[in-house]
């Protein structure tokens, strides 16, 4: 009998390289979940200086915020929605991540005229490691801005003290449950919200944050929001693209990506893994209240504030492998009107290179992952025997990452959103 590969598989290292940003992440075993200390890239509770940190609302998070539970690492308040470990793998995923994204946009910022006019006070929430913080100030700095200030605001010090990294860094410590955050009226030039989709229920609370991030923000200032829907669909055929800016479009092509538009056919993911991990997600996420797909609801809710104007948006998707349709140029079965027909649409064959290659192995990567995080979570919900889920696991594993299992047009959906205040 072949030996199932086990959890080990991905403790490899992935490297993102272009667009002046290379990222090197090495994916540690299981076995460090509960023990490893996070290194200065990462960061820990000890990592963060005093000097940059204050203390605000974190209620009896502030002295010992993590409990060990599942032999991983996680948030000790066991009624956050938050469902993934705060450990360093987990945090490994979630560097390799934003990374890719940041990639993928080519930027750490999507919001029009800020890199050429940079804000001067920015508040990252939720801040995490503070990686996206890091990307955007040595992004400027190579522009020649050097006099930015970066707020991180976060439940847990997890973030390193970056002002050893010659940044110019404060730490809020605060959960973000609790409102107002401690922060003056009109105190930031640009709010970042990065992945809140996970720590947000679908109560009303995000409008209830949209409010609170705009109190602090001064007029003409700007919010930008990132996510990634969890829910994985099949990308069906190659996107018709139309009044596309030629900047976009000159980063989809160079990465292999596709913008996505009003009329881009999807279907359900067609891989058996993946069908799984998404019933059980779903069931997951619905239980804590979570959204699957916040993708569908970050455009309407920015649409919808008045106080918001010059409202922007981007939604990519990553295909997980080469498909069909890009090698031999089909672009579906679409007539003029963009319609599903009867008559297949031939496009300009596709060859994906190594560097675009690497990018969609990112993805794939940080999804396999994301289910090994989420592990204890979805065994529950699949009414798996531990010995049922290691031989789904290393099934998942073999099939996904050594047989090619996600061709079939799987795909990460991800998407940015801005907008400047009145």
């Amino acid at each position: 009998m072949q030996n199932p590969i086990g959890r080990s598989a991905i403790a490899r290292p992935a490297h993102i390289t272009g667009s002046g940003i290379t990222t090197s992440i090495v994916i540690p075993r299981p076995s460090d979940h509960a023990t490893s200390n996070t290194s200065t890239l990462v960061g820990s509770e000890s990592s963060v200086s005093s000097s940059s940190t204050r203390m605000n609302g974190a209620g009896d998070h502030g002295e010992a915020p993590f409990a060990v539970r599942n032999g991983r690492r996680y948030l000790r308040d066991a009624k956050l929605p938050y469902p993934l470990p705060c450990d360093t793998s987990e945090l490994h995923r979630q560097i390799l991540r934003t990374s890719l994204l940041v990639e993928i946009f080519g930027t750490p910022l999507c919001s029009a005229g800020v890199s050429e006019k940079p804000p001067k006070r920015i508040l990252e929430i939720a801040c995490g490691t503070g990686i996206w913080s890091s990307l955007c100030h040595d992004q400027f700095v190579r522009s020649g801005h050097k006099n930015i200030s970066f707020t991180g605001i976060d439940i847990a010090p997890i973030a390193p003290d970056l002002n050893e990294h010659g940044m110019n860094w404060h730490f809020v410590q605060h959960d973000i449950r609790r409102l107002p955050f401690p922060f003056a009226d009109e105190e930031f030039d640009m709010v970042f919200v990065k992945d809140l989709s996970l720590v947000t229920p679908n109560t009303g609370f995000q409008e209830r944050l949209m409010t609170e991030y705009l109190r602090i923000l001064r007029p003409g200032g700007v919010i930008e929001a990132w996510d990634s829907d969890h829910v994985l669909r099949t990308l069906e055929t190659l996107p018709a693209v139309h009044d596309v800016p030629k900047k976009l479009k000159e980063q989809v092509d160079k990465t292999a990506t596709y913008h996505l538009q009003p009329g881009t056919s999807f279907s359900a993911a067609q891989n058996p893994y993946l069908k799984d991990y998404n019933d059980w997600l779903q069931k997951t996420l619905e239980h804590r209240r979570l959204s699957s797909c916040p993708c569908t609801i970050i455009g309407p809710l920015f649409l919808q504030e008045v106080d918001l104007e010059v409202v922007g948006s981007r939604r990519i998707a990553i295909l997980f492998s080469e498909v069909r349709w890009e090698r031999e140029g089909v672009g579906g079965n679409h007539n003029k009107a963009g319609k599903r027909g009867t008559k297949t649409r031939q496009t300009e064959r596709k060859r994906v290179n190594a560097s675009q290659m690497a990018l969609r192995r990112a993805a794939l990567l940080t999804v396999v992952q994301m289910i090994e995080s989420l592990e204890p979570l979805l065994k529950q919900v699949s009414g798996k025997s531990q010995e049922e889920w290691d031989h789904w696991w290393s099934s998942m594993m073999e099939d996904l990452l050594e047989n090619n299992g996600a061709s079939s047009g799987e795909c990460l959906e991800v998407g940015a959103w801005w907008g400047r205040k009145c």
